[in-house]
């Protein structure tokens, strides 16, 4: 088993332990555990990961079967018998003493649970039904606001929405779903299973903001042989993913992440399972999605510790990242440490990394040794630059991307949100312009660079000045100008007026630089005047000059404007200019002086002190 200490246990939160006058509660909606002592007449404990403690003292009136706090932590209900549920109102952080209470609608009923819908709305779920109460805190009022009547032997709801499903016997392959919305509890489809199932084998999960219906697929000797993954949405129930799993003995099923952890409790390892993978395929058109583990599989560690840990029968797993020994009175939350992940699949790390919070640096870092890495072919960097343009184009709302070819598991990435965005400037800052510093062969980072402009190009997006610049300068370096020119003429590099200057500066060691740059300025319908004024701007006074005659404009060209741009350049430069327009002069009116309506004074006593003296 590879352990890669990638999942650890945070720091535990310690608990007055399950004994004879201690009993141990936890809400899954609040992530609340309640320690209470001796039915509450010793203390309330309420502990909550990050979160400060409460405590609270109530009157003990017998064992308590459960207790939550409403989701705005105004009121306490308590359960003591199988059939009334009591309320409390917190006021100055302590229970008022006058309770109110809610009584089974069918007195032949017994309650099976219950849970908070919202701040005044209460959901009582018996063995004949689901009950609809409302909750009126400043007056000490319940009310009955409506019921269903249908056979429940045990429930299970989601924490993060009011969707609910039940069964009405221990062992099942039938569950019925229901919705809980404006106080009204909506029946929707049930889901046929192919084998019978307990409680313990089904659960809801939250993943990419999505809520799941998780069901074991239980064969011979209890052995889980994979796990369906049924979404919920628009009040519709369809299933959508499997996961490939083969675990024999208890197992447990998390989130950390937007991640899917499957927990082998009999083998002390852990399996992660990620939706949004490339590691997938289509069983069949509009079937479910196939998934293996993301990574290697792997086994819970202590913090900072890369040991990988025993995982005792006492842990009691909950959702969606929350371990408790209560025999022991710990209470733990699990964490993702990226900078431990390693994978031999670099389109696959990348991916991963991607969907993840916090993924940004170990992304760029990732990056950036696979460009040093000799090994890793141009093909892969295709694929990662694919991938992070595309979480750029889904970050934007974009709309349909376009495809990848021989890449069928896109479609269904689509229509998840990235965790990581990167821009252009990001991935030139930190990986292109740092491997050109660090050795990387020029025309490594040359290819890989190009493989990132297709990718753009590809989806429509052009890049930036900084990167087209690195591109033409790679391209000097390594004498690479017919690549150049094609990516112009197939617009890969996208015109712009200062890509036109730079190409015209390169007319000495590529001639059709010139014709290139003309026909872009031409492309973008922008004059020739336009272009001399960028050129003089940017200190390119002797490409401008050769770009006003090549267009008919050398005759009329301002002298005074030329010398001025070119005065504080290279001598040379100067003594050029200075000479073209003497040689205009001469052609024009025979002789080479300046007249006085040229007001190049200046420059003529600067030409004598620099080159007569």
């Amino acid at each position: 088993m590879n352990c890669l200490g990638l999942i650890e246990l945070s720091d535990p939160v310690s608990f007055d332990p399950v004994d004879t006058i201690t009993s141990v509660f936890f809400d899954q909606k609040n992530l609340q555990l309640f320690s209470v002592r001796s039915g509450g007449a010793t203390g309330v404990v309420i502990k909550s990961p990050g979160k400060p403690q409460q405590t609270f003292i109530l009157e003990d009136k017998g064992g308590i079967l459960a207790i939550k706090l409403s989701p705005d932590q105004k009121v306490v209900s308590v359960q003591r018998e199988k059939t009334r549920l009591d309320f409390y109102n917190i006021e100055k952080g302590q229970p008022n003493p006058l309770e109110y209470s809610i009584h089974v609608k069918n007195k032949n009923s017994e309650i099976v649970g219950y849970i908070w819908s919202t701040d005044d709305e209460v959901v009582l779920l018996t063995d004949t039904g689901i009950e609809i109460w409302n909750i009126t805190a400043s007056r000490k009022l319940s009310k009955y606001l409506r019921s269903t009547s249908t056979p429940i032997f045990w429930y299970v709801s989601c924490p993060l929405t009011n969707y609910l499903f039940t069964s009405a016997k221990d062992k099942t392959n039938t569950l019925q779903v229901w919705s809980v919305k404006n106080s009204n509890v909506i029946k929707l489809q049930g889901i046929d299973l192919s084998s019978s199932v307990t409680e313990k084998d089904v659960s809801f999960i939250s993943v990419y903001s999505q809520c799941f219906i998780r069901v074991n697929i239980v064969g011979e000797s209890s052995k889980v042989t994979g796990i369906h993954l049924y979404s919920i949405y628009n009040d519709q129930v369809h299933l959508s993913h499997l996961l490939n799993v083969s675990v024999s003995g208890a197992l447990g099923v998390q989130t950390l992440d937007n991640l899917i952890l499957v927990h082998s409790l009999q083998n002390s390892s852990t399996q992660m399972f990620d939706i949004s993978s490339p590691r997938t395929k289509q069983t069949d058109v509009g079937g479910p999605q196939e998934h293996i583990q993301i990574l290697p599989q792997t086994s819970l560690t202590d913090k900072g510790s890369c040991i990988p840990l025993t995982y005792p029968p006492s842990w009691v797993l909950f959702r969606p990242n929350i371990l408790i020994d209560a025999r022991n009175g710990r209470m733990w939350t699990l964490n993702l440490k990226l900078k431990r992940v390693e994978s031999i699949d670099e389109v696959g790390l990348c991916r991963f990394l991607l969907h993840r919070v916090g993924g940004k640096p170990f992304i760029l870092k990732h990056l950036k040794h696979c460009l040093q890495d000799q090994t890793v072919r141009a093909e892969k960097f295709s694929l990662m630059f694919y991938y992070i343009v595309l979480s750029y184009h889904i970050h934007q709302n974009l709309g349909d991307p376009p495809t990848l070819q021989g890449v069928g598991y896109v479609q269904s990435a689509v229509q998840i949100k990235p965790a990581v965005v990167l821009d252009q400037s990001e991935l030139y800052t930190a990986v292109f312009s740092q491997a050109e510093k660090e050795g990387v062969q020029l025309e490594r980072v040359q290819g890989v660079l190009v493989e990132y402009l297709l990718v753009l190009s590809q989806f429509k997006f052009p890049a930036r000045q900084f990167i087209l610049e690195m591109f033409i300068n790679l391209a000097v370096q390594t004498k690479q100008f017919y690549q150049m020119h094609q990516y112009i003429q197939y617009g890969v590099i996208g015109d712009s007026k200062h890509i036109a200057c730079i190409l015209l500066s390169l007319e000495s060691v590529y001639p059709p630089a010139r014709q290139i740059a003309l026909d872009m300025m031409a492309r973008l319908g922008n004059g020739v005047e336009e272009l001399l004024e960028i050129c003089l701007a940017e200190g390119k006074v002797v490409q401008a000059i050769n770009l006003a005659g090549s267009n008919g404009l050398g005759e009329s060209i301002s002298a005074r404007k030329y010398l001025e741009a070119s005065k504080d350049l290279h001598p040379t430069t100067f003594y050029h200019v200075y000479n073209f327009f003497e040689e205009r002069n001469l052609r024009l009116r025979g002789n080479p002086r300046f007249t006085s309506e040229d007001k190049c004074e200046p420059f003529i006593q600067q030409f004598k002190l620099m080159f007569t003296s």
